[in-house]
């Protein structure tokens, strides 16, 4: 038996909420972040822009919530504001790749993105450390079909291709075992029609949880 998974929305919920300028924000960072890693170290603009962002920092300090106030339950009454700030899929954070994920099936995720400078690790390529954390993320939301609270116990990848930067990439994770509370997925990454990286892992609920049996 399977349940019915919460995915991220893709900003919906911030927008009902009177969110969208913080949206746009959170974009235009998104933005500043890929222009950070292409200005070349001798810019012309470093003196204004540092001074600019003096002035939006000291506008921030008066505004934002304690760090301790934003660790949220993504399962109780802001269960939405802790999906839109993962460092992954949050719309309202901005070193999140820009993916929304959708179930195709009753235990399969699937999404597609493209990378930029910002994710680079050998030249041209994904960084492999930001791989196995797509890979992760969407595996965790493939498991969580099958029970509500589960963490990742292990998760083994094969880089088999390096991974392109400024390509579409195609990503499915799927739930393949589940022996008790064990809960096996596996995941892949496309580029160009090849599987460029693949991932095999274990996820398990609390011990007081017990994933549901297909």
């Amino acid at each position: 038996m399977t349940r019915q998974v919460a995915l991220p929305d893709g900003g919906t919920q911030v927008r009902a909420a009177g969110g969208q300028k913080l949206l746009d924000a959170a974009g235009q960072v998104r933005e500043l972040l890929d222009a950070m890693v292409r200005l070349p170290v001798g810019t012309e603009v470093a003196e204004e822009l540092g001074e600019r962002m003096d002035g939006v920092l000291e506008l921030l300090r008066g505004a934002v919530a304690e760090e301790r106030e934003m660790v949220l339950d993504p399962f109780g009454e802001r269960g939405e504001d802790y999906m839109d700030r993962s460092p992954v899929s949050g719309v309202l954070n901005p070193i999140a790749p820009p993916i929304s994920m959708r179930m195709d099936g009753p235990n399969r995720v699937r999404t597609t993105t493209r990378l930029g400078l910002p994710y680079q690790g050998p030249p041209g390529r994904v960084h492999g450390g930001w791989v196995a954390t797509l890979l992760d993320h969407l595996m965790g939301y493939a498991a969580g079909a099958v029970a509500q609270w589960i963490f990742t116990r292990s998760l083994t990848v094969d880089y088999d291709h390096a991974v392109p930067l400024f390509e579409q990439l195609e990503l499915s994770a799927w739930v393949e075992e589940i022996d008790g509370r064990k809960i096996w997925v596996r995941g892949q990454i496309e580029a160009g029609g090849q599987v460029v990286a693949q991932a095999r892992g274990l996820w398990v609920p609390p011990r007081e949880s017990q994933p549901e049996q297909s």
